[in-house]
């Protein structure tokens, strides 16, 4: 999660529409100020331009959420926690449900190690028979050569 979050991040956060949080941001309240940052680009541009929404970092969140519950009814408030809480479970319960696979891909993945490790094994022994083998029918040849002479 970024540091620094914009307007439409935190309506997604939140569940609040943009417009409001942008109203809010605009106002730039004593007690948001210390959480809000000017993107340096910005500033330097003309007075006359329309004036960037600032960011607000991740620490000013719940002093944002208090700010704008003020002019929530209370029961949006709670039906957005309901759902935040929803959001949570379900990620708790994903982030088991990958902590499993994990296990049993890490699980898998040593086994294949180990059978590679075998097969390695065996093709070097293959091959150490093969060149044995090779060696020893050079020689007959060889000497097969040599009688015939």
């Amino acid at each position: 999660m970024p540091e620094r979050l914009n307007v439409s991040e935190i309506a997604s956060l939140i569940g609040v529409e943009e417009e409001i949080i942008k109203r809010t941001l605009e106002r730039r309240d004593a007690a948001l100020e210390p959480y809000l940052y000017e993107p340096p680009h910005s500033q330097s541009e003309g007075k006359n331009q329309t004036q960037q929404i600032p960011l607000l970092r991740l620490e000013g969140l719940p002093r944002l959420i208090t700010k704008l519950s003020y002019n929530i009814p209370t029961s949006d408030i709670i039906e957005n926690l309901a759902c935040q809480v929803m959001h949570l479970v379900v990620l708790r319960k994903e982030n088991a449900e990958l902590m499993g696979q994990n296990q049993d891909l890490q699980g898998q993945n040593d086994q294949y190690e180990h059978r590679i490790k075998d097969l390695k094994q065996e093709i070097e022994a293959s091959q150490a028979k093969l060149t044995e083998l090779v060696e020893k029918q050079s020689r007959g040849w060889f000497r097969n050569i040599f009688k015939r002479g």
